[in-house]
């Protein structure tokens, strides 16, 4: 039997003109073999070899204590015992070739197509994105109709269970119907525990979404992700083609280019499929469940928070302001996607704040504080005029001492000339009149300096007081016989 090489060599040379004789001395072939292959136009055929290994009659014995977990060595002793004379490394070069081989089989998948409307996968993917210079963890959600391949992408700063379950709503709004069975993998977000035998418990909150939702939950095996199928590779599109070498100035802007990825994706003709995803949802449009009406109260969980008395609701270290009426209430908070924030009171909402991924410790300018602020000043200010135009109407040199209490005392006269008004209702008018004139010669601006030039006078009723405020009482008769205090015994 000669080479494939040598096959070739007899037809080379052949084809050169030379004889058989040549050939075979040249190639040192005998003469038969020569002609053999220069007759035929068939390339020489090789059969492999089948050699049997002493092994190979206790194989399935030794499957059978590889099954119960038996060790090499210990494989080996009990093949001794059965007759086998062999080396204890030949037991290990075939219990590895079995190994080697159940690994192979466990890799082979067969692709299954879904029927139109039957079917609908989720996963999402954790990124490090670049976001003003400063590099914030976010997580991609990918919903994918699996028979169309129709897909919806949402993004989130977190990765709770309320995440999940809104990426998934999101994504049934947007295709405007249900898929009975959702894909899934097995995160505790949605599955607590998946053993090996197929038992799975759910995590309750996820499962009470799936039955408001009519889905039937189907988590992938451990570890074998390609049991999804349609959900792992778009990842990749996503990563090489949006979010790689990515830098952008805000969430809002990196919103924006997730949705024109999508749109994209959806109008683009399938490697696999040789069709426009889009075009292949407008026939499964048609055969996916209605949507159900579900109070988003049931959804998602929406936790107490108390209303400071100046008016905000504390989240996360933040403070975001809410309407001043409802201070020292209680009011509902939801995050949204971990990027936005939603204030209910009695279910109606009151407030709402995009949340930026560097926001920790911020407190925005209440909008009702200026207001409210503006409103003081106003009042402050009409007080303050009401105590000057008193002032002015009291006394003939008013606006003089005014002036001079001003340079004196600044903010504060505005006090000095409040209690210098009071004094009126101690001490006639004229001589407060009188001490005002002094006070204005001799340059002391002071209401202690007022009461000083007073304190000679006779101190007189309030009549000011009197006459503005008077007080009447009724006449009580406080008389009593003196035989009220008389003591029990006595004559």
């Amino acid at each position: 039997m000669v080479s494939m090489y040598m096959w070739q060599q007899v037809k080379a040379l052949k084809s050169t003109g030379l004889s058989i004789k040549e050939i075979t001395r040249h190639l040192k072939l005998s003469r038969t073999t020569v002609r053999k292959y220069l007759r035929s136009n068939e390339a020489p055929r090789f059969k492999q070899r089948r050699t049997e290994k002493a092994l190979d009659k206790y194989e399935a014995t030794i499957r059978e204590m590889l099954g119960k977990g038996f060790i090499g060595t210990r494989i080996y002793e009990e093949l001794r015992v059965i007759g086998y004379s062999g080396s204890l490394s030949s037991v290990h070069r075939y219990i590895a070739c079995i190994v080697e081989g159940e690994k192979k089989k466990a890799k082979v998948t067969t692709r299954v197509e879904s029927e139109p409307g039957s079917q609908m996968q989720y996963d999402w993917k954790e990124w490090e994105l670049p976001v003003s210079g400063k590099d914030i963890k976010i997580y991609i959600h990918e919903v994918v109709l699996s028979y169309s391949r129709m897909k919806y992408y949402a993004c989130s700063l977190s990765i709770t269970t309320s995440d999940v379950i809104r990426a998934i709503e999101d994504a049934i709004l947007y295709f405007g119907g249900i898929a009975p069975e959702i894909v899934i993998d097995n995160p505790k977000q949605m599955v607590i525990v998946h053993e090996k035998n197929g038992i799975v418990r759910y995590n309750e909150e996820f499962l009470k979404f799936c039955g408001l939702y009519g889905l039937q939950p189907n988590p992938c095996k451990n570890y074998r992700a390609r049991t999804k199928g349609k959900a792992e590779r778009p990842f990749y599109y996503v990563q090489e083609h949006l979010l790689r070498g990515l830098e952008v100035k805000d969430l809002s802007e990196f919103d924006m280019k997730l949705r024109q990825m999508m749109d994209a994706y959806n109008g683009r003709e399938h490697s696999s499929l040789k069709e426009i995803p889009y075009d292949r949802y407008l026939r499964e449009k048609g055969l996916l469940k209605d949507i159900p009406k579900v109070e988003p109260t049931t959804l998602y969980a929406r936790p107490l928070r108390t209303v400071s008395n100046d008016g905000y609701v504390s989240f996360n270290g933040s403070f975001y302001p809410v309407p001043m009426a409802l201070c020292l209430n209680d009011v509902n908070v939801e995050p949204v996607f971990g990027k936005q924030l939603v204030i209910y009171d009695k279910g109606r909402v009151v407030a709402e704040f995009r949340i930026e991924p560097f926001d920790k410790g911020i407190k925005p300018t209440h909008p009702e504080h200026e207001g409210i602020n503006r409103k003081y000043r106003e009042k402050r200010q009409r007080q303050t005029s009401d105590v000057l135009k008193r002032f002015l109407e009291l006394f003939n040199n008013g606006s003089v001492y005014i002036e001079g209490l001003k340079k004196a005392e600044g903010p504060n006269a505005y006090w000095h000339i409040n209690e210098i008004i009071k004094f009126t209702g101690v001490y006639p008018k004229h001589a407060v009149q009188e001490a005002l004139d002094t006070c204005i010669e001799i340059g002391a601006y002071h209401k202690n300096s007022v009461k000083s030039l007073l304190s000679a006078l006779t101190i007189i009723e309030p009549v000011a007081e009197a006459v503005l405020h008077p007080i009447i009482c009724n006449t009580i008769d406080i008389t009593r016989d003196l035989s009220c205090y008389k003591v029990a015994g006595e004559l």
